[in-house]
């Protein structure tokens, strides 16, 4: 894991200085450990290490880490996670699907869900700690009340950030110039500005 961070530190301090300028300090094990008490359950060890590598960003109008959605910080991470787990014991849950089938459990939210980045309209990328039959702990998911289709984006956080940083690589992405100095990313192949829509469209087939 720490091989791989370092590989997606020189990537983006290469191609998004913005970005990496506005990653903030790492967190401490003492803090990582006071996340797991709050959330009652403890974090998979390449969790652990991403936050001990930076804990999130401080948001000055860089792009966000997660291909233009902002890294949450431990603290956010747990302001989002008591707000969505609010609605965890909402009743009709047959809305909700998932890509692959069998990956991410039918439920409006839980408490597994570990919120890593935000869109700032109630979706989520993050970490999956109580995954259905057909998943796995540890997996990289969307969830959120508005996402109806969630999708398994990473087989694990390692998987994830292999093909963020396959993506980064290969230049597949192009930046959109929003104010003077202020960017935000888009996809290629299929072309969205949201990376959550990108990664549905993957899962359900776009070329």
């Amino acid at each position: 894991m720490n091989d791989l961070l370092d590989r997606l530190q020189a990537c983006i301090a290469a191609r998004f200085p913005a970005m990496e300028a506005d990653l903030n300090a790492g967190a401490s094990d003492a803090g990582i450990d006071t996340f797991e008490r709050a959330i009652g359950r403890p974090l998979p060890p390449p969790l652990r290490a991403l936050y001990r590598w930076h804990d999130g960003q401080a948001g000055h109008a860089a792009p966000g880490l997660f291909f233009g959605l902002p890294f949450l910080p431990l603290s956010a991470a747990l302001a989002h996670w008591n707000s969505e787990t609010a609605g965890e014991s909402v009743g009709d849950v047959s809305a909700y699907t998932c890509l692959p089938p069998g990956t991410i459990r039918q439920a409006a939210a839980s408490r597994a869900w570990i919120p890593l980045a935000d869109d700032a309209g109630g979706a989520y990328l993050g970490v999956d700690l109580d995954p259905d039959a057909a998943g796995s702990a540890g997996q990289v998911i969307t969830f959120g009340g508005r996402e109806f289709i969630r999708v398994q984006a990473g087989a694990s956080l390692e998987h994830f950030l292999e093909r963020l940083l396959g993506l980064y690589e290969n230049g597949d992405y192009v930046l959109v110039e929003e104010d003077e100095d202020a960017f935000s990313l888009s996809t290629v192949n299929p072309c969205t500005d949201h990376f959550l829509d990108y990664l549905r469209r993957k899962a359900q087939g776009a070329c």
